[in-house]
């Protein structure tokens, strides 16, 4: 017999509300769904690992571990420059101190690539940054006297879409709760505003959202 009381099935924007509810984090009701499972084209898993390969080396440029010039030394050696942007090349011919503390964010974007390719388990909730020194060095993309490329030829699956949708969909309601608190002058105690933006950003690059590249990647709320 058919059941009466069945269940309710949660959508996704639900399913997030109900656990933000849970944090104590304000929550924009109004705030649409993002694209579906149909609508939506990841990343591959090889163009994840190669984006996440050059972020691990302009992350070193950002923490004083490598020069610039050195930076685009390794990149070039490797064949990898194809696939540094424009906003890279520039960090990385005049690293400044200014820069260096504003790319040093993007160890978050390394976090959530890294997640996306299973390196990592779990995203963790944003309220403090990532510790990228946790990672075993065997699983990360940069190796002393390795080539990048077995890291990235190496990737051949990625997460599913389900999973990297079900992160965005927290991560553009969370990014909605720090512009509110940023506009109306409160203070945010359950979430790190930074952490939250970088891993958004990250996560609208692997969803592909407005087929933005990397460096016009939009976080709209």
């Amino acid at each position: 017999m058919f059941n009466l009381f069945k269940k309710k099935v949660l959508t996704r924007k639900e399913q997030t509300e109900k656990f933000l509810k849970k944090k104590g984090v304000k929550i924009n009701y109004n705030l649409p769904h993002i694209e579906s499972d149909e609508d939506t084209t990841i990343r591959s898993p090889k163009d994840i690992a190669q984006r996440v390969t050059v972020l691990a080396v302009t992350n070193l440029v950002a923490f004083s571990a490598m020069t610039g010039d050195q930076a685009i030394e390794y990149l070039k050696r490797y064949d990898l420059w194809n696939y540094v942007t424009p906003d890279e090349i520039e960090f990385l011919n005049d690293p400044t101190d200014e820069k260096k503390n504003q790319e040093s964010w993007k160890c978050e974007g390394i976090w959530t690539l890294l997640w996306a390719l299973n390196v990592i388990d779990d995203l963790g909730f944003p309220n403090e940054m990532c510790d990228l020194n946790t990672i075993p060095i065997e699983h990360y993309p940069i190796k002393p006297d390795e080539d990048p490329n077995l890291f990235i030829n190496a990737a051949k699956t990625s997460r599913a879409k389900k999973e990297i949708l079900d992160a965005n969909d927290l991560y553009y309601r969370l990014d909605w709760t720090c512009v509110d608190a940023r506009i109306n002058g409160y203070e945010l105690k359950a979430v790190n505003p930074g952490v939250v933006y970088e891993r958004h950003y990250a996560l609208n690059w692997l969803i592909n959202y407005m087929n933005q590249e990397w460096d016009d990647i939009s976080c709209d709320t």
